[in-house]
């Protein structure tokens, strides 16, 4: 089995349980399209009996995902959807719900009346698209609230830093960060600037950066996913589809909203540091 691209998951454990070989390939940045399609290219000349996918992009993982469906090697998409039908189950979040969730925390840290920005970045537009829907609709709820940017710095976390730097010295109230690599850039001007606290951050994801940055009030909020649940649970569906059981077409993990208040929390903890025992 074969997963596409590098990610925080660790089902080490579950393979030696159902007598599977877990063999991880991935490009070195999650938007390099054409090395993971190299990648699959390989995994399907080579054979495998099932694949694990973290797509890097929705629509170019698709042919590869149709030829190994004409393989009869079923294809479990992960933490990423793909624009094929022969996908046999998806487990990841529901990213507009992510995004809402953020929105509704921003909302809720300003009171209802601010001006606000939301950025986005990364892989598969679609995706963020997806959560910049979400936290839009949620701050749209608010006539107080007024959106004043939508940035997207795909081209990676220096430009997120660059966008940042203007919100802050037009004095924004709020910033809705909706991946790791925005949140990082953004956190990093506005601790730099002086901004921690009288800017409210709600960003998405727990990296070792935005968890010191929120227990030193810079982020306040962040919205976490549950990495090892999704890897855990995609190798059983794939061992599941190999094996001619059926797999649900869709599992949805939660998210969280994770503070400066709850993180220490017991259950919490455990999904921040789901390998520490």
């Amino acid at each position: 089995m074969n997963t596409g691209r590098r990610y925080r998951w660790g089902p080490r454990r579950r393979p030696k349980e159902l007598g599977v070989r877990l063999n991880v390939q991935a490009t070195e940045n999650e938007d390099d399209v054409a090395g993971q399609l190299a990648i699959m290219d390989k995994v399907l000349r080579e054979g495998t009996d099932a694949i694990v996918l973290a797509a890097n992009d929705f629509n170019a993982l698709a042919e590869p995902v149709d030829r190994a469906a004409s393989q009869r090697i079923p294809v479990i998409a992960v933490d990423a959807e793909v624009n094929s039908a022969k996908v046999r189950s998806f487990v990841g979040i529901n990213n507009f719900e992510a995004g809402r969730q953020a929105g509704e925390k921003l909302a809720a840290l300003t009171g209802g009346q601010a001006r606000v920005a939301v950025l986005v970045s990364g892989r598969g537009p679609r995706i963020w698209k997806s959560g910049r829907r979400g936290s839009l609709a949620a701050l749209s709820a608010y006539p107080g609230i007024q959106v004043i940017a939508k940035e997207d710095c795909s081209t990676g976390p220096r430009l997120c830093e660059e966008l940042t730097v203007p919100l802050v010295k037009n004095k924004v109230d709020g910033i809705v960060a909706l991946n790791a690599v925005t949140s990082i850039g953004a956190s990093k001007i506005v601790e730099s600037m002086g901004a921690g606290g009288k800017v409210k951050l709600v960003a998405f994801d727990s990296t070792p950066e935005e968890l010191e940055r929120l227990q030193d009030g810079v982020i306040q909020a962040t919205i976490i996913q549950n990495p090892f649940s999704m890897g855990y649970l995609s190798v059983k569906h794939a061992v599941d589809a190999m094996s001619g059981r059926k797999v649900p077409e869709r599992l949805e993990t939660e998210t969280r909203v994770i503070d400066a208040e709850n993180m220490f929390w017991s259950d919490n903890q455990k999904l921040l540091f789901p390998f520490v025992k």
